[in-house]
């Protein structure tokens, strides 16, 4: 009888340590997802990155809630995301960042593409060199298509085909 009262506490007491260990640990996962759209009518490419909140603060150096966090946000973009259009570079504009519980938006374009885009080209090390686990999502919706890819580390940069 008492090793099935046992058997029993080990059941539901198991899950629970499993749980515990899990919430402990997935602090330690870095991600960001950025969403890349191409608006015809503008020929504009428009990026949006969702980055955690106290990462990016780490690699900074700054808070969210400074003054400065937008420029030295902007400069690590530059430093960090590359993109070419058809094989050709592009740059691309800072626009703005939004503070959203623990993450922030980020927004960006590369404005002025000409002609039909058939490839994208993105180097995205954002975190990567901080945070060796660091995945870098992105989904894509060019031309009516959706692709996606992940950078990761040993492999920051990814091409599309449309």
């Amino acid at each position: 009888m008492k090793k099935k009262y046992l058997s029993k506490a080990i059941l539901i007491l198991l899950p629970l340590i499993f749980l515990s260990f899990y919430k402990l640990n997935s602090d330690q996962f870095h991600t960001s997802i950025t969403k890349v759209e191409y608006i015809q009518g503008n020929k504009t490419l428009k990026l949006s990155t969702k980055i955690n909140t106290l990462d990016i603060e780490k690699i900074l150096g700054v808070k969210a809630s400074t003054n400065t966090f937008g420029s030295s946000l902007s400069k690590y973009l530059q430093q960090n995301v590359k993109i070419s259009v058809n094989d050709v570079p592009v740059s691309f504009n800072f626009s703005s960042y939004n503070p959203d519980g623990n993450v922030i938006w980020v927004y960006y374009e590369a404005t002025n593409l000409e002609g039909l885009i058939n490839s994208i080209t993105i180097k995205n090390s954002i975190l990567i060199n901080n945070f060796p686990d660091q995945q870098n999502f992105i989904s894509f919706l060019v031309n009516g298509k959706r692709k996606s890819l992940v950078c990761k580390k040993g492999s920051e940069t990814g091409r599309v085909n449309f």
